[in-house]
């Protein structure tokens, strides 16, 4: 297929001499398969069509783990927010098998803009217009992602408060690490956390205060895991932790290690003179010590979260499967 036909298969609506000046613009590309073409964390400024073959993008997550987020073939198009929004790729996007691209630069783009700002406006509006159905159609979480911003892509998994992820990317990711795990025969863990008393905290020295004492605990749950696990808001004051090949000796020094620090942390200054402790209670699920399938291995890590709360709360439980 000719760089024009590529082309028009998307920009449909503009005539024969508005497509040859647009087709003017792109040069061609071809990428060896697993060839990276935009690393994580990169801010590349073009745009890629693909005229044959297959891209796919990968996040790259705490330990050894890449998720596969998205395949993108024949005639569809990516870095358009590097492109546009002049912000770093949230991904790395590297060829499935010998690739042939067509590329964009934004030195030529703002020729092309100078020079015929009909063409420039209509191929503007056209990637805009797919791009929101893209992210319409993606997932659930990413159905509000409607329009560019400062942080567009990371807000789309993490929670605003906080920084950490949200429940919706823990929910959507939590089958790939277990089954990763599975499959490379390596222990996980997964953490259920509570803050106690937190709605006492609230109703006694307000919303601030909770808010504040959130971002007291999210230090130590970050501090805990470092870059070795994720750390996921879970809803109001409930924090998940994912501890890819941490066996069950290790997760329960490592939750014992933030039970302890946010026990010892001194909140009274926030608490407005309220006598209230505030301490955490925790959860743990185990790959494959407490439990073998995906199912019982969520359920556990919440059973043994009730457990620790009805113990008498600020304390560490590991139900067995």
């Amino acid at each position: 297929m000719s760089k024009a036909a590529s082309l028009h298969a998307i920009f449909s609506d503009l005539d024969g001499r508005e497509l040859r000046v647009l087709t003017s613009c792109f040069e061609q590309r071809i990428l060896k398969q697993d060839e990276v073409i935009i690393n994580a964390e990169e801010t590349r400024r073009e745009l890629f069509f693909i005229q044959e073959g297959t891209i796919v993008s990968t996040l790259k997550l705490p330990g050894s783990i890449e998720r596969k987020r998205g395949h993108y073939h024949k005639g569809d198009f990516f870095n358009e927010i590097s492109f546009f929004a002049q912000k770093p790729s949230f991904d790395t996007f590297y060829a499935a098998e010998e690739t042939t691209l067509l590329t964009l630069s934004e030195e030529v783009f703002f020729d092309l803009m100078k020079k015929n700002s009909v063409i420039s406006t209509k191929f503007t509006s056209r990637l805009m217009a797919i791009t929101v159905k893209r992210f319409r159609a993606t997932s659930k979480f990413l159905a509000d992602v409607v329009q560019w911003g400062e942080g567009a892509s990371r807000r789309v998994i993490t929670d605003e408060l906080t920084g950490a992820y949200n429940r919706a990317f823990l929910d959507d990711a939590l089958e790939d690490f277990f089954n990763t795990s599975v499959s490379n025969n390596k222990p996980l863990s997964l953490f259920m956390i509570d803050i106690d008393n937190f709605n006492t905290v609230n109703e006694q020295a307000g919303r601030e205060a909770g808010d504040t004492i959130i971002l007291e605990v999210v230090k130590i749950l970050k501090d805990a895991v470092s870059s070795y696990g994720i750390l996921a808001r879970y809803g109001g004051d409930e924090f998940s932790i994912l501890l890819p090949e941490a066996d069950l000796e290790k997760a329960k020094t490592i939750a014992e290690v933030i039970r302890f620090s946010v026990e010892e942390l001194d909140f009274s200054k926030y608490l407005k003179g309220s006598k209230i402790k505030v301490t955490t209670s925790i959860g743990i699920s185990n790959y494959p010590e407490t439990a073998i399938d995906l199912e019982s291995f969520k359920k556990n890590a919440d059973d043994s979260l009730y457990l620790a709360k009805d113990r008498g709360r600020n304390r560490v439980e590991a139900l067995e499967d």
